[in-house]
């Protein structure tokens, strides 16, 4: 548990020495003998912690939990100036740190949002295999926002700061299922590029090579009419966001964008008010959608219901909870064929995925093909997110390695290219085993 907990400081301190790491004190969150605990970490490891923090090896800021105001702030631990200094004298490279290759893929969570035991049959094997050659693939690829010195993002404002470290660790990808149930969830989780936002998503390069993101149209919406027998953008083939008519709305909002945020917060509500209260929630703060009433969503889901009269019986219904599973049946399809037809790294965040430039083209078929092979619907919609041609406003400097696509808004920084040589290096090397990129570019 000593090395884990060193080892968990030594890649934070990699990416940025002021990192600090989360720490839980709560007994109930180690259970050592367990199908999620492949490392078999027991409440023991508080002990160690606070062994540690009074040897001088580690730091801590310790955390609380207001029960009355429902506040909280979680423990963090980082390295103390004498523990920096033995990082800096380690001997083998951040790269060696790779996840526990017992760690569980497949997860499964009861009503209370709890991982829960489960016997293993033959679709849990599959999809576990479908998971080990991805997250190998993606071990295997450096995977980078090429233009960042300190490879941390700072999310969010305020109290609500969240820094995210971009690095080669957070690459591992898991399939939750929820409710105790296989056949509700099943969403892809893990990798930071799912939580990094979508202004730096166009930055990510992978092998030093850019990306090229492309998402679905209207894919709930279009799911819904799919399983009601509707092709939607063969017979309706309309802007499912466009309403026209409406004067009781705030004049400085956008009538589209509001619709928008309504009809996918209604598709996953229960009923209609937790509809309105999940979109002021998600709206920004300090828009004018963000005070917007009941009534005037009210009015506003009326009218979408009424555009969308097929679908109207299943809006604000918990609906969302089933298409989750569809949306992921869609996504498992493109992670395989990707993984083994064409070996090259796909990333998925929502129904958006990301490829190398010139696999875009592929992806657009392969897009395609997934929700009909999962719908029996065929014409689905897709878009390109990345406007990556847009790039071009300087030519790299001269010292940057060409690459098939060397356009960059700005230039690639030095500690991206000297991370990428390293990881190239790691990667070629002998031991353990050796490893040549599996996917190159298409032209």
């Amino acid at each position: 548990m000593v090395k884990v907990l060193l080892l968990d400081l030594y890649i934070a301190w990699c990416g940025d020495p002021s990192l600090k790491i989360m720490f839980s004190r709560d007994n109930n969150t180690y259970k050592s003998r367990f199908r999620y605990s492949e490392l078999h970490i027991g409440k023991t490891i508080i002990g160690i912690v606070d062994t540690l923090v009074s040897e001088g090896i580690i730091c801590e800021q310790k955390g609380f939990n207001d029960r009355v105001s429902g506040i909280g702030f979680q423990s963090r631990l980082w390295a103390s100036e004498w523990l920096q200094e033995r990082f800096k004298q380690a001997k083998f490279s951040q790269f060696a740190i790779e996840p526990h290759e017992d760690r569980e893929t497949v997860i499964l969570r009861n009503g209370d949002k709890d991982p829960e035991e489960y016997q293993d049959t033959t679709e849990t094997l599959r999809m576990r295999q479908v998971l080990s050659g991805y997250n190998q693939l993606l071990s295997n690829t450096h995977i980078d926002i090429y233009d960042l010195e300190t490879p941390v993002l700072e999310i969010g404002s305020g109290t609500k700061i969240m820094r995210l470290q971009i690095n080669q660790q957070d690459k591992f990808v898991r399939r939750v299922f929820i409710n105790g149930r296989w056949n509700q969830g099943g969403s892809f989780y893990g990798g930071w590029w799912q939580r990094c936002p979508k202004g730096y998503r166009k930055k990510i390069m992978m092998d030093g090579i850019m990306t090229a993101e492309i998402d679905f149209s209207g894919l709930n919406i279009v799911i819904l009419y799919a399983q009601e027998g509707i092709n939607f953008w063969a017979e309706i083939n309309q802007d499912p966001y466009q309403l026209n008519g409406m004067n009781d709305i705030y004049p400085d909002i956008n009538i589209k964008d509001a619709a928008k945020l309504l009809m996918l917060t209604a598709i996953n509500a229960e009923d209609d008010l937790s509809a309105y209260q999940a979109f002021r929630f998600q709206a920004e703060k300090g828009s004018a959608k963000k005070r917007m009433t009941n009534e005037q969503l009210s009015s506003m889901l009326n009218d979408l219901k009424k555009k969308h009269d097929p679908i109207a019986n299943i809006l604000a219904s918990g609906a969302g909870i089933d298409l989750m599973y569809v949306d992921s049946q869609i996504t498992e399809d493109l992670i395989s064929t990707f993984t083994h037809n064409y070996k090259c790294p796909i990333l998925t965040v929502h129904d958006s995925y990301i490829v190398p430039f010139g696999y875009d083209h592929f992806l657009k078929k392969e897009m395609q093909a997934a929700f009909e092979k999962v719908t029996g619907i065929s014409g689905s919609v897709v878009n390109h997110a990345t406007e990556y041609f847009d790039k071009i406003e300087q030519e790299p400097p001269s010292d940057v390695p060409p690459t098939h696509h060397n356009h960059y808004a700005n230039p690639p920084s030095q500690r991206h290219l000297k991370e990428l040589d390293l990881f190239r290096e790691f990667k070629d090397k002998p031991d353990p085993e050796p490893w040549v990129a599996d996917w190159t570019y298409v032209y």
